[in-house]
């Protein structure tokens, strides 16, 4: 039973790691404008560019936003942007 219970932790973990090595769209828990959801993309996901997915929000949201918590591999949420600001219904491929 604890060999099975290892492979499941095992498993899962290598899921979370593959699915953050991909994610590049971010938002914080306090990145929000009018009700909406905030989320911008960058081309990486290095320390720089989630500091760069920051600066984006904050600008955006007109005062200052938190780190990125959550990662995806896109936006479709109607309040994306990506990592220069400019706004998009939906962003995917990141």
């Amino acid at each position: 039973m604890k060999a099975l219970s290892l492979v499941f932790v095992s498993m899962f973990a290598v899921m979370m790691i593959s699915v953050q090595a991909n994610a590049k769209c971010q938002y914080g828990s306090d990145w929000e404008k009018s009700g909406k959801k905030i989320v911008v993309c960058t081309k990486g996901d290095s320390f720089s560019d989630r500091k760069k997915a920051q600066d984006v929000c904050s600008k955006i949201k007109g005062s200052s936003c938190s780190s990125p918590s959550t990662f995806s591999s896109s936006c479709g949420n109607g309040e994306c942007y990506d990592e220069n600001g400019t706004y998009s219904y939906s962003l995917s491929g990141y």
